[in-house]
């Protein structure tokens, strides 16, 4: 288990994706994990999860050393009871807390800024939370979302 402290340099540390710049956005029912690394060649993995039932539904992590969840979007997806008893909607964000991991949720929208109905664009704004260097470099196609459901 990490200390706060650790889980924070970890989340604001500036990684670097190592995957090929075009993505293929996971189709309804599929997920794409993208690797990344940081200065430090510490290893972090992103999933990206999208759900077979209800499509609009998807899930996208960012793992240290492919095992602790560091911070965890869930988008149309049930409300989430944190430890304390609170309930808190969808959409929301898992951020790492020691003792807990990634136990607690909060509001999307007080933590990252983003349109939740558009998967491709929290996406974007999720790789830009976790300080991805070269998003420039990255084209996004695919994920079966002209429908929109």
């Amino acid at each position: 288990m990490l200390t706060q402290e650790e889980a924070n340099v970890f989340i604001n540390s500036l990684k670097r994706l190592l995957s090929e710049p075009s993505l293929e956005f996971p189709n309804p029912g599929k997920k794409l994990m993208l690797e990344c690394k940081d200065g430090k060649n510490n290893k972090y993995a992103i999933d990206i999860v999208r759900g077979r039932q209800k499509p609009s539904k998807a899930t996208y992590q960012t793992r240290y050393n492919k095992a602790t969840v560091l911070i965890r979007v869930d988008i149309d997806g049930p409300p989430h009871d944190n430890p304390d008893g609170e309930e808190i909607p969808c959409p929301h964000i898992h951020i790492y807390r020691e003792g807990f991991e990634d136990k607690w949720a909060y509001p999307l929208d007080k933590e990252m800024a983003t349109k939740s109905e558009d998967l491709i664009q929290v996406l974007i704004d999720f790789l830009a939370y976790n300080n991805i260097s070269n998003m420039h470099e990255i084209n996004i196609q695919g994920g079966d979302l002209l429908d929109g459901s």
